[in-house]
């Protein structure tokens, strides 16, 4: 009975030592090295593997979801829905070359006037990512966003939208073209975007573009708002070899005291660190905006360019006369002398003082009976006494003060248009 116990108790000790032996071999980082622990999983949701055919040497990478996903329903708010639809072109049921009609189909999407969807290396990674426009029913302008899925490879993530992109909620989106605006190769997204105030909008504009290397980012500056995007074009409009976001600015001849208007184009020309904007008028309908051309190239120091316009201004009929067609005495009566005046400032500028007079004279002699014909009589007769241009511009100045009333209505073509100072006359 005691050799049964003595032998109980030597297997058992035995045994024991041999547990706590692995115990000490664990803990001081024996046995394979390759060996980690970690959760055994089956389908991926954390329940056993029954089969135990996990591999418990190996950890496994994140892939993505292979499984078919069907289209899920709509949520509420549908614009805020991309993630759902990543999924969805996860699972490779969506028609992609088709812009997933599906997609418009079930949740109801508006049209939309430019693209429904484009692919396109945007982030320069090699691969095409697909961008997507989306819009629901809202009055005035539907709301709206573009989404940016990742590539195939990359399982559609959704990496921005254009409402993160511009930093505000959208509405009226559209795709207007991918297309290289910055010289690198890769395209750039440009999306227009309505603003409503009440019945009248304004449309707005992101360039969604990768161009600096880090996340893509709105480079589009604040000032490119047009009235619409009729007539919106790429092109080369700076000469500068690449294509140029052209947007048109049409005259907007609603409110009558805005006084005549000129259309232009918008040319948004990237300048290897920014989009500048510069707006480009139409040519002159209005005798008014010839002048207006003619001052600014004069402001500009374009001399030669001002006298040339001055000149033209002060002969042509053939330009609308706004003042006349309000029914209002006829801009032309003030508009004609006051361009003969400031040709003569320029030509005295270039240091022609002969031609400078001849058209000082001219303007006095021709035009008696307005504003600007008189000042310069005045101007004439101060040189003519030996006095400096300085001194003549002061007379001419003192005489129009007398009459500032007259000459602000003279000068008064609407809100649209600058006004002009006695003071900026001949200074």
């Amino acid at each position: 009975m005691l050799n049964s116990l003595t032998y109980l108790s030597t297997r058992h000790l035995l045994a024991l030592i041999t547990v706590i032996t692995a115990i000490l071999v664990a803990a001081c980082g024996g046995g394979d090295p390759d060996v980690r622990i970690r959760p055994v999983a089956g389908a991926g949701d954390g329940t056993p593997d029954p089969a135990g055919t996990a591999d418990p040497n190996t950890t496994a990478e994140p892939t993505v979801d292979d499984q078919p996903v069907e289209l899920p329903f709509a949520p509420a708010n549908r614009v805020s829905g991309g993630l759902l639809v990543a999924e969805y072109l996860a699972g490779g049921l969506g028609d992609i070359e088709g812009c997933l009609p599906e997609l418009v189909r079930d949740w109801e999407l508006e049209p939309v006037a430019g693209l429904r969807c484009a692919s396109a290396d945007i982030d320069a990674d090699g691969r095409d990512e697909l961008v997507y426009a989306v819009s629901v029913p809202g009055d005035p302008a539907p709301p709206g966003d573009v989404w940016f899925f990742d590539d195939a490879e990359s399982g559609y993530r959704l990496f921005t939208s254009a409402r993160v992109l511009a930093n505000e909620v959208l509405a009226g989106v559209n795709i207007e073209a991918v297309v290289d605006l910055t010289g690198d190769g890769s395209p750039e997204a440009v999306i227009s975007n309505q603003t409503c105030d009440g019945e009248r909008c304004s449309v707005g504009f992101v360039i969604a573009s990768a161009h600096r290397g880090f996340a893509v980012e709105d480079l589009a500056p604040s000032d490119l708002v047009a009235s619409s995007t009729e007539g919106l074009a790429f092109e080369d409009g700076s000469d500068d070899q690449l294509a140029d976001l052209l947007v048109r600015r049409d005259a907007d001849s609603e409110d009558p005291a805005a006084g005549p208007q000129r259309a232009s184009t918008l040319v948004a020309s990237w300048s290897g660190l920014r989009f500048r904007v510069d707006d480009e008028p139409d040519s002159p309908e209005f005798l008014i905006h010839l002048v207006e051309d003619a001052d600014e190239a004069y402001r500009s120091g374009d001399l030669e360019a001002a006298t040339d316009l001055y000149l033209q201004a002060a002969a042509d009929i053939s330009l609308r006369d706004w003042k006349a067609e309000q029914g209002q005495r006829a801009g032309r009566f003030e508009l004609q002398p006051y361009s003969l005046f400031r040709a003569a400032l320029a030509a005295q500028r270039q240091g022609d003082p002969a031609t400078a007079m001849q058209l000082l004279e001219r303007a006095f002699n021709d035009h008696t009976n307005s504003l600007h014909g008189q000042a310069a009589g005045i101007y004439v007769q101060a040189l003519k006494d030996g006095n400096a241009a300085s001194t003549a511009c002061t007379a001419s100045e003192s005489y129009l003060k007398t009459l500032v009333s007259f000459y602000e209505e003279a000068w008064d073509y609407g809100f649209a248009n600058p006004g002009h100072e006695i003071e900026t006359l001949c200074r």
